[in-house]
Parts: C-alpha cells; structure tokens; sequence
C-alpha cells in the first residue's frame, strides 16, 4: 500500500514536471506568435491548457512504459 502510493506521488511529480516544461514552451510560442487579445487568451486556457495536461500524462505514462520494460 505504501510503496503503491509512493510510486504514484513520484508519477505525479514526474507528470507535473513534463506539464511545466510543456507550458512553458507553449508560452514562449505563444507569445511569440499569437496576438494578445481577449479571444487568444480565452483559446489558450479553454482549448491547448486541456491539451497541455493530457499530453503531460501520456508522456508520463509513455516514460514510465519505457523504463519499466528495460
């Protein structure tokens, strides 16, 4: 039970990690190339955020496949 939730604490950290990076470089693209306005912004947080964390998961889940498998 405890080693259980340890290793889904260090998923967790690990996905939360992957979102970061992942919104960071977002944000740099995104300002870079998207107009600031009302409507980008509302884009931003309705329709990639949500993209943004599935993402992180999966690749989360992909790494922890990879790792277990080797």
């Amino acid at each position: 039970m405890k080693k259980r939730m340890v290793k889904r604490l260090i998923y967790l950290v690990f996905t939360l990690f992957i979102f970061i990076v992942l919104w960071k470089g977002t944000a740099f693209l995104w300002e870079a190339f998207v107009p600031w306005n009302f409507k980008t912004d509302m884009a931003m947080l309705f329709i990639v955020t949500p993209i943004l964390i599935a993402l992180s998961f999966l690749l989360s889940t992909l790494a922890f496949q990879y790792t277990k498998d080797s």
